[in-house]
C-alpha cells in the first residue's frame, strides 16, 4: 500500500441512550459509503485516495491507549486489502459478525452516552492531509443521509454527530479532565499518548505519586502508618483523600490502557533525580493487596477485624498472626477486599466490622 499519509478520524456519536456497539456487513457498508461521500463533500477530495471505517462504536478511553491500538489495527487490515494496483484507490468497511468484529477491532462494552466510529483516510496529497487535521472538525457536520442512516440502523436518536481527528478528541478529553480539576492526571495520560519518549513524574497535593515510563504506570501504595509518618499528620481524612484520588487515577489509567505497577513505599522520600525503576520492580505488589505486619495492640480481637469508612467504603483488613503480631492487609484494586477475605477464612469464617475513625491505634 503506497500513501505517504494516513489520516485517522472517527465519526462522533452523542446518544440518548447507549446503543448496540457493532454493525453487522451490510450496515457497516451501507455506512461507509455515506461516510465517504461525507468526507468528499468536507476534504474537496478529488483524487486518488483510500479508506477503511470500522463499524464499531468506542469509547474515548478505548481509542485513546498508548499507541492507538485500534487505529494500527484498522491500518493493518487495510494493508492486507489494498495490495496490488487493481485494488488501490479503495472504500473498504468492517463489519461485524454474529455481533463480533475482527481480532482488535472488538469495542469493550460501554455505557457512555459519547462514542465513536473510527476510520483511516489514505492519501499522497499533503495539502489534503494537512486539510484533514485542521478543518476536519469545524467543517465535519455529517449529512442528512448520513443522520438518518445512524439513526435507522442503532435505533435511537441521536443528538449530534460529526467528523473529528484523533487529536481533536485528545483536546476534548484534555478539556474535559481540566473542567474536573484532574490536570495532573491527564497530563500523565496526554503523555503516554503523544510523546516520543512517554516519560513523566507527577505529584497530587493529595500525595498521590505517579511515575510513567512508556506504558508502565509506577505508583507507590501506602499504608496508613507509613502515610501518617511520610507525611507528619495523625488526620485520617488525609489519608482518605489520597486513598480516593488512588482510586480515580488508577481506574483513569487502567481505563486507557497503561498498566499499573503498584509498589510498597518502603523507602521515603523517593528522590526525583535518582528513580530506580529496578527498585520499583523489586517491591512491586503483585497480588490485589498487599500486608504489613504491627505489633499486637492489647485490646485488637481475636478475629478478623474491617476497617469501614462511610466514603471510602472497606480500606483495611486486621487478623492476629503470630508472635504477638497482627497483619494489616490493604487492598489494592477491586478484588482485594473479596482475595483478603477469602485468605482468611481458613484463620476465621466471621469478622468484625468497626468504624475506621475508631479504630486507627489498631493499624500503627
Amino acid at each position: 500500500m503506497n500513501y505517504t499519509h494516513r489520516c485517522d478520524g472517527m465519526l462522533t456519536l452523542d446518544c440518548q441512550k447507549p446503543i448496540k456497539q457493532t454493525l453487522n456487513k451490510q450496515q457497516a457498508a451501507e455506512l461507509t459509503t455515506l461516510i465517504a461521500r461525507d468526507l468528499s463533500a468536507v476534504l474537496g477530495i478529488n483524487e486518488q485516495t483510500a479508506l477503511v471505517v470500522c463499524a464499531a462504536a468506542f469509547s474515548s478511553e478505548q481509542l485513546l491507549q498508548p499507541k492507538f491500538p485500534v487505529q494500527l489495527n484498522i491500518n493493518q487490515y487495510a494493508t492486507a486489502a489494498f495490495q496490488g494496483e487493481l485494488n488501490a484507490d479503495k472504500v473498504l468497511s468492517i463489519g461485524a459478525s454474529n455481533g463480533q468484529m475482527p481480532d482488535g477491532l472488538q469495542p469493550i462494552s460501554s455505557e457512555q452516552s459519547l462514542l465513536h466510529l473510527p476510520f483511516c483516510l489514505f492519501t499522497n496529497n499533503t495539502q489534503l492531509a494537512e486539510k484533514f487535521e485542521a478543518e476536519l472538525m469545524h467543517k465535519g457536520m455529517i449529512s442528512p443521509p448520513t443522520y438518518e442512516k445512524l439513526r435507522e440502523q442503532t435505533g435511537v436518536l441521536v443528538n449530534h454527530a460529526n467528523y473529528m481527528t484523533y487529536l481533536d478528541l485528545v483536546a476534548m478529553m484534555h478539556n474535559h479532565y481540566e473542567q474536573m480539576g484532574l490536570t495532573n492526571l491527564w497530563r500523565v495520560i496526554e503523555t503516554a499518548l503523544l510523546s516520543k519518549d512517554p516519560k513523566t513524574a507527577v505529584i497530587s497535593q493529595t500525595h498521590n505519586h505517579f511515575y510513567l515510563v512508556d506504558h508502565l504506570l509506577f505508583t507507590p501504595w501506602f499504608s496508613w502508618s507509613q502515610f501518617a509518618k511520610y507525611f507528619d499528620t495523625d488526620d485520617i481524612n488525609q489519608y482518605i483523600n489520597w486513598l480516593m484520588a488512588q482510586r480515580l487515577s488508577i481506574g483513569a489509567f487502567s481505563a486507557h490502557g497503561l498498566e499499573i505497577k503498584a509498589f510498597k513505599a518502603t523507602d521515603w522520600p523517593i528522590s526525583e533525580k535518582k528513580i530506580c525503576l529496578g527498585q520499583f520492580e523489586q517491591q512491586n505488589i503483585k497480588q490485589s493487596y498487599w500486608v504489613e505486619q504491627q505489633d499486637h495492640p492489647k485490646d485488637h480481637p481475636g478475629q478478623v477485624v474491617c476497617y469501614q469508612h462511610p466514603q471510602a467504603g472497606i480500606v483495611a483488613i486486621s487478623a492476629p498472626a503470630v508472635c504477638d503480631k497482627i497483619c494489616i492487609f490493604y487492598p489494592v484494586n477491586p478484588n482485594g477486599i473479596d482475595d483478603i477475605l477469602a485468605l482468611l477464612t481458613e484463620q476465621s469464617t466471621e469478622y468484625k466490622t468497626v468504624d475506621l475513625a475508631q479504630h486507627l491505634n489498631w493499624l500503627l
